[in-house]
């Protein structure tokens, strides 16, 4: 083992505050579609799938998909999942009246 110190990671200043910089990365799973699912003893099985495009030799261009991951989970874990993309997407949609009070 080394006697050199563990490197020391930094503060993240966000807006009005100082956010603590994690030396392990996070994971971030894109996806542009979920076109196939299972259920099976209680496990909930989904595949995230994300698409590209890729050049060939010939000058052309095809669009491929690529499995990004399989989602795994038992049912209450699905159900906290669809209740946190619902309350996601509820965010994302337009408000009435832009002119209003902002939360």
């Amino acid at each position: 083992m080394s006697d050199e110190p563990s490197p020391q990671f930094g503060i993240l200043k966000f807006a009005d505050s100082d956010i603590q910089m994690s030396p392990i990365p996070m994971n971030i799973v894109y996806f542009d579609s979920a076109p196939s699912l299972s259920h099976m003893n209680g496990i909930i099985g989904i595949t995230l799938v994300v698409t590209g495009n890729v050049p060939f030799s010939d000058k052309g261009v095809a669009n491929v998909a690529s499995v990004v991951a399989h989602l795994k989970c038992n049912i209450p874990a699905a159900m906290a999942l669809r209740d946190s993309l619902n309350s996601a997407l509820l965010l994302a949609q337009p408000v009435e009246k832009p002119e209003g009070k902002a939360n």
